[in-house]
């Protein structure tokens, strides 16, 4: 005899928290904080998740608890229907009875048919395809599978879904239009600043490079992991490399240059009279321009800064185009106006500093 299929339902909830689904999660090792399950809540109308890590089956009873107490409290309303599988954590005497305490129709499957709560294997499903890739290509420990689960939960409710019409479920439960301009890429290094408080003292660095975790509870700052002890970080001020992976063995440690992935503005040429506004940089060029030596104190580096700055006065004199009978005039605008600071300085009145220069005129 042969299992037989399960055809998909197409019953659906016609409100908010009318029908919820759950299923606890197992993971084969503890997390950071010492986690070793994790149990999901699936709103069957918005299709929004929400997760809660906890340390033992036994547990499951209080995050239930907790759980029900956010949607009366944050929502205003009750769950209705509970639907889940014959797991031990959902089969107790307490269980039973603190749902039927408040009134919550019981909906549960048949012991070891998993089909029947497809809709809660699904979301488990997809966020922990979602949570394994992102702590994978960040290189993370498996250990830090809490903060991807979190993370993911919190991406996948502001994404929009085909069975909404293309909708949030953050959108369908509350209305509103969530907010991404606090996202950023998981696994990613940030240099974070560090306040004063928390210093060693008042010379030691203002920042360091961290480990980007996800969006700190209440959603004012985000969380990372501070190395070499991995100690979890809270922050509001925080400058991210989102193509840098601290963790990964190619791109241990920070980077020579960190590159800011906005690029500086090109400026406009303006076509009205007697503007001085800058004409636009050519892009063949790349190469950064190498600086004029300054001058030094003592020594031959005097001459040598003159002469640099003399052929660098004089490949622009040369650009300027005049009249044949005007090329002589070059010259004399050379020794008069360009070097007339040069020639009146003090430093230039002696013979030998005018034989570095290599000219020869009378002191004006």
């Amino acid at each position: 005899m042969t299992d037989k299929s399960f055809p998909p339902s197409e019953t659906r909830a016609s409100k908010p928290f009318e029908l919820v689904h759950s299923d606890l999660k197992s993971f084969p090792v503890e997390s950071y904080q010492k986690y070793k399950y994790s149990i999901v809540f699936f709103d069957d109308y918005t299709s929004h998740a929400w997760t809660i890590n906890i340390r033992s089956k036994d547990t499951a009873l209080q995050a239930t608890r907790q759980f029900l107490a956010m949607v009366e409290t944050q929502y205003k309303t009750k769950v209705q229907k509970w639907k889940s599988d014959a797991g031990g954590e959902y089969t107790s005497k307490a269980f039973h009875q603190m749902l039927k305490d408040k009134g919550i129709q019981i909906l549960q499957s048949v012991p070891h048919v998993h089909q029947q709560n497809g809709r809660a294997e699904r979301i488990i499903r997809t966020l922990m395809e979602k949570a394994e890739s992102i702590r994978l290509q960040a290189r993370l420990p498996q250990s830090w599978w809490e903060f991807a689960l979190d993370h993911v939960t919190h991406v996948y409710n502001r994404t929009p879904i085909r069975q909404l019409s293309w909708l949030t479920p953050y959108t369908m439960l509350t209305g509103d239009k969530p907010s991404i301009e606090h996202l950023r890429v998981f696994g990613s290094g940030a240099y974070i600043f560090i306040p004063a408080e928390v210093r060693v003292n008042k010379i030691s660095p203002k920042s360091e490079l961290m480990v980007y975790l996800g969006t700190a509870p209440g959603g004012k700052g985000w969380i990372f992991m501070r190395r070499p002890n991995n100690i979890i970080f809270t922050a509001a001020n925080a400058t991210f490399d989102e193509s840098l992976f601290p963790r990964c063995p190619k791109q241990a440690g920070a980077r020579k240059n960190t590159k800011l992935q906005t690029s500086a503005p090109k400026p406009k040429q303006c076509s009205g009279e007697g503007c001085h506004c800058p004409l636009p940089m050519s892009d063949d060029n790349d190469e950064e321009e190498q600086p004029v030596p300054l001058p030094a104190d003592k020594g031959k580096s005097k001459g040598t800064w003159v002469q640099a700055r003399q052929r660098e006065i004089e490949e622009q004199i040369q650009r300027i185009p005049l009249p044949p009978l005007l090329k002589p005039l070059r010259s004399l605008c050379l020794l008069t106006e360009t070097y007339r600071p040069l020639l009146s300085s003090r430093w230039f009145r002696s013979n030998q500093n005018r034989d570095v220069l290599g000219v020869r005129v009378k002191y004006p």
